[in-house]
């Protein structure tokens, strides 16, 4: 997300995973708070319907982007400052959710509602 706009290094994808159509990531995603590792680092981003996000590290500054489905290719994508936007597989794994990204798989957990407090 930010910083990295999803593009940390992680394990692949796997064979088990069924990849989320366009309405269901932004059913999963709006209003709600993902958490996961990003380059090592716990963090949580809010998906604030209006279409901004606002990344919350553990530790470090916080950040807002946007987000988005894309309506012609049915895959989420997010806008960072530094980087513009970028699309992402969101699949369904055996524990969760996971962001695919050049063959990377970048796990997450969905929690309801805005949780961004540590």
């Amino acid at each position: 997300m930010a910083g990295c706009a999803l593009l940390m290094a992680g394990a692949s994808a796997g064979a088990s995973e069924t990849a989320l159509s366009g309405q269901e990531i932004y059913h999963l995603l709006r209003g709600n708070t993902a958490s996961g590792l990003w380059q090592g680092t716990p963090y949580k981003s809010y998906f604030d319907p209006g279409g901004d996000t606002l990344y919350m590290p553990k530790s470090g500054e916080p950040a807002i982007g946007k987000w988005r489905i894309n309506p012609d290719t049915d895959l989420y994508e997010s806008w960072w400052e530094h980087v513009g936007w970028t699309s992402y597989t969101v699949v369904r794994t055996g524990s969760g959710h996971a962001w695919v990204h050049e063959g990377q798989n970048h796990a997450f957990t969905i929690e309801q509602g805005r949780q961004l407090s540590w």
